[in-house]
């Protein structure tokens, strides 16, 4: 049930914010576990990395627990220098998130007033809304083509309120991905002032894909661009909570008047560069990644489902009808995934890849919940 707020309240709040809908989660393990029983559930609904957290990112917080009570440098500066010289970059031009959501917010802040507008595919992550529908900001969604963000359409939705276009790299829940010539011709059509490109890369490092851009390639142009990451996806820290992001020195300088002290913890700063260091684990993680990718398409296809061709750590099957019953059984199943109906893909179903017995127990379960349907 919704809360009652009070009347005075709603008189005087902004009144914008009762019209953003809530970011929707992947329901926890313990939520089905409460609500129906079920010991044995597995989680496949947030693309979390099946493998847990690096090592080495284990081994530095235990390091470091004993400074916990000690506010961390409020910029992270050791995490930023490791990172600039990771990619190759200036640190100046490196800024640490709460997760990259926190970023998107920044840059929302920055530039969105009431009635600037911001550019999204139809069907993609939703926290972009949120973070411009927050300032007052229109959320301008171009339809998909082909689960492909349609480029030429996404330019022709500019206008002079535009302030953000929003890419995301692979995208979620797609999976689908623009490439380097793609990008560029998308760019070379869009206006070199009054707007900035965000390039949500969370999943980059699972596209295997050589034409796959990366935003990290188009920053220093005429147009300004904010390329996002993150630690959450295959450094296996999504419980720590830390984004980065690559752009211009003015625009990070910009993003830090706004930005919150210390909104990267300690712990979690160490635990990044642990794990950013730890190559095997990026290694077997992009394995099992793939095996799984391989053998949740080859079963799904089997089946007759169609899956839209992913290039990130998770598989968008869609069915003929709405997906929502079927999601339902397999909570039943204990097989935790996610619904895509908040995406505007009521048809459709993300599964995370997952361990090899996540992979064959969501299958197996599937199969079943279908079989019933036939009966």
């Amino acid at each position: 049930m919704e809360p009652q707020m009070p009347l005075w309240l709603r008189e005087i709040m902004q009144p914008h914010i009762l019209s953003i809908p809530p970011y929707v989660a992947g329901k926890p393990v313990a939520e089905l576990t409460r609500e129906l029983g079920i010991s044995d559930a597995i989680k496949m609904a947030s693309n979390e990395n099946p493998l847990g957290p690096s090592p080495e990112a284990l081994r530095v917080i235990r390091e470091h627990l004993p400074s916990a009570h000690v506010y961390p440098e409020s910029s992270g500066p050791l995490l930023r220098a490791t990172l600039a010289e990771h990619y190759g970059c200036d640190q100046d031009s490196v800024i640490l998130g709460n997760g990259s959501d926190e970023l998107m917010q920044l840059i929302s802040h920055i530039l969105i007033r009431p009635g600037d507008e911001a550019i999204i595919g139809a069907h993609t992550f939703s926290m972009y809304r949120i973070c411009v529908e927050s300032f007052g900001g229109t959320m301008v969604p171009v339809p998909m083509k082909d689960h492909r963000f349609d480029l030429t359409a996404m330019a022709d939705a500019v206008t002079e309120r535009t302030r953000l276009i929003f890419i995301t790299v692979p995208n979620n829940p797609t999976g689908t991905i623009v490439t380097r010539t793609e990008m560029k011709s998308f760019m070379d059509r869009l206006p070199d002032k009054g707007i900035v490109l965000v390039v949500d890369e969370a999943y980059r490092e699972y596209a295997w894909d050589e034409e796959c851009a990366n935003g990290l390639e188009f920053i220093g142009g005429t147009l300004p661009v904010l390329v996002l990451r993150t630690f959450s996806k295959i450094y296996g820290l999504a419980g720590l909570r830390v984004g980065y992001g690559f752009s211009e020195p003015w625009v990070i300088e910009l993003m830090n008047r706004v930005r919150p002290p210390f909104n990267v913890n300690s712990l979690a700063q160490t635990a990044a560069a642990g794990a950013l260091a730890d190559v095997d684990h990026v290694r077997r993680s992009l394995e099992v990644n793939r095996s799984g990718m391989e053998f949740l398409n080859r079963e799904l296809k089997a089946m007759g489902i169609e899956v839209i061709p992913s290039h990130g750590n998770f598989v968008s099957l869609c069915l003929e009808r709405d997906a929502g019953p079927i999601y339902q059984g397999l909570l039943r199943e204990g097989v935790i995934v996610r619904h895509l109906a908040s995406f505007g893909m009521e048809r459709c179903i993300r599964v995370t890849v997952g361990l090899e017995e996540h992979n064959i127990r969501f299958i197996s379960a599937l199969k079943r919940i279908l079989a019933r349907d036939e009966e």
